[in-house]
């Protein structure tokens, strides 16, 4: 889909506020996913349900009805505190993450009715057809994880990916997105992952797929459980894009937070290198845009996908009830790949003021506020009481100029306690406040 020349949204400055409650979006329709088993239950290991969705990718097949794709992430995890230290546990370590086909019945005639059902899974598989896990790979920089007693560490795996992204291309061939290097991955339709895209310097020895460091060496700095969250791929398929969730901790996490400066890479898929990169700031857009502007609270980007050549639809979320979506457009934005690649110094999340450093990010355009839905959105997907702030919208997909599709990702329904509920995988279509002007391909 391409987007017309037509502005959308509301540009920068003004009464921001104003122009948010203007941008309301509004849920119309929603339904909670059908509980399906995706590995069965082993005396050493639970049974892990459909959830832990990370992304979401649609094909209309015909008036009202829609196959779609999501990935699910590593399996079920959690916290637990061993020796005074938070430590992160894998409560079914052998799960392999898989791809899930959806059947969706949704038409913009009757917008309120919706229905979803399991049509497939496809676990991904090394070159071998060994099936993936999500441990970690066992780099330095990678954490601990125990298991849930806490006693022993679970065991590295250099096959191991935490993914989160997913494009398909006409083809049904599959790009996806991981958190742990962080990666990108090149998959066949049947889940075969052919080839893995890591940051330069970094090895994978014993892999069961072919290995290239294509990607920036910076990226390997990426924050603990804070890689690669958002994938997209250009109309004519030549680009992918790939965000990372939150800036790099570079030269600090603390830095890094107060210039809320995001790497967006840019990827041939043909060539397998990187061609690009720019800078996504957090937050809303001012009136000079460049300027010095703290990021908001742990502010995450975690979704997107591609409505032209050259701009995407952004969600970003952070602390507080926030929950966005942005028209970002390359046009004006500096390539800082030859920076990066030069050296990135100062880097780039440490840049307060991205005019002295002669760099234009990203142009954004606020399209829709998500906030005044996230209440009903939350009760939806069992979220009350202290969690209710925990909602996490993970897959984002355009239906048509004025509706998205939305899906969550429930932690496997992971109760934080034995007094809690667990949150359950929902669908929701979204009514832009205005149209897109869309195209296609």
């Amino acid at each position: 889909m391409a987007v017309g020349s037509q502005p959308i949204g509301v540009a920068g400055g003004g009464d921001q506020a104003g122009a948010e409650e203007r941008l309301a979006a509004e849920v119309v329709a929603s339904c909670t996913l059908p509980a399906v088993t995706l590995a069965a239950a082993t005396p050493a290991e639970p049974a892990v349900m459909l959830g832990g969705i990370s992304d979401l990718c649609v094909e209309r097949l015909e008036q009202g009805r829609w196959r779609a794709w999501a990935v699910t992430d590593r399996g079920p995890n959690g916290i637990i505190t061993v020796d005074g230290n938070e430590r992160r546990t894998l409560l079914a370590p052998s799960f392999a993450p898989c791809i899930v086909e959806f059947a969706i019945d949704w038409d913009a005639r009757r917008p309120e009715r919706i229905s979803a059902l399991v049509t497939g899974t496809t676990t991904l598989r090394d070159s071998a057809g060994e099936p993936l896990s999500g441990r970690p790979n066992g780099a330095a920089e990678d954490p601990r994880i125990v298991d849930p007693s806490g006693t022993r560490s679970i065991a590295s795996d250099p096959d191991g990916v935490d993914t989160e992204g997913l494009v398909r291309t006409r083809s049904g061939a599959c790009w996806l997105a991981e958190e742990y290097r962080p990666s990108l991955l090149a998959a066949t339709s049947d889940g075969i992952v052919r080839h893995r895209f890591i940051p330069a310097g970094q090895t994978l020895a014993g892999a069961g797929m072919k290995v290239s460091d294509a990607l920036p060496n910076t990226y390997a700095e990426r924050r603990d459980n804070r890689g690669f969250e958002a994938l997209a791929i250009a109309p004519d398929e030549s680009r992918i894009f790939a965000l990372v969730q939150s800036p790099l901790d570079r030269p600090d996490r603390e830095t890094a937070a107060r210039s809320g400066n995001v790497r967006l890479l840019v990827f041939d898929p043909a060539s397998g290198t990187t061609v690009a990169e720019h800078v996504y700031r957090l937050g809303g857009p001012s009136k000079r845009r460049h300027r010095p502007k703290a990021g908001p609270t742990d502010g995450k980007l975690c979704a997107m996908a591609a409505v032209g050549p050259a701009s995407l639809l952004v969600l970003e979320q952070a602390q507080g009830g926030i929950a966005r979506l942005y028209l970002v457009e390359f046009e004006s934005a500096t390539d800082t790949l030859p920076r990066t690649q030069a050296g990135d110094d100062p880097p780039l999340e440490s840049l307060d003021d991205l005019d002295d450093a002669g760099i234009a990010p990203l142009r954004k355009t606020l399209l829709a506020d998500l906030g005044p839905a996230l209440d009903g959105m939350r009760s939806q997907a069992g979220l009350r009481g202290e969690r209710a702030g925990g909602l996490k919208i993970e897959g984002l997909a355009v239906a048509d100029e004025r509706h998205v599709f939305l899906v969550n990702d429930d932690d496997f329904g992971v109760r934080e306690d034995a007094d809690s509920a667990p949150a359950h995988s929902c669908l929701w279509v979204v009514r832009l406040p205005r149209p897109m002007s869309l195209t296609p391909p």
